[in-house]
């Protein structure tokens, strides 16, 4: 079950980052831009430190498929 929405909604908490970014920026980021908690919480706790484009953040947070 996903509880992020869908990929086209996380990337909207994606715009204005300029990727490649860090982990913390994006995180940061996102929650500017209003994403909600668990999905700022998500790319905190990803296992990159570094996103090199929203494809790799919607992956990281299991958005993609």
């Amino acid at each position: 079950m996903d509880n992020f929405g869908s990929m086209g909604n996380i990337q909207q908490y994606l715009q204005g980052i300029n990727f490649p970014a860090q982990k913390e920026e994006v995180a940061s980021g996102a929650e500017g831009n209003g994403a909600p908690q668990g999905i700022v919480d998500q790319i905190r706790n990803a296992a990159t430190e570094r996103f090199n484009g929203p494809q790799e953040v919607v992956q990281a947070i299991g958005g993609g498929q």
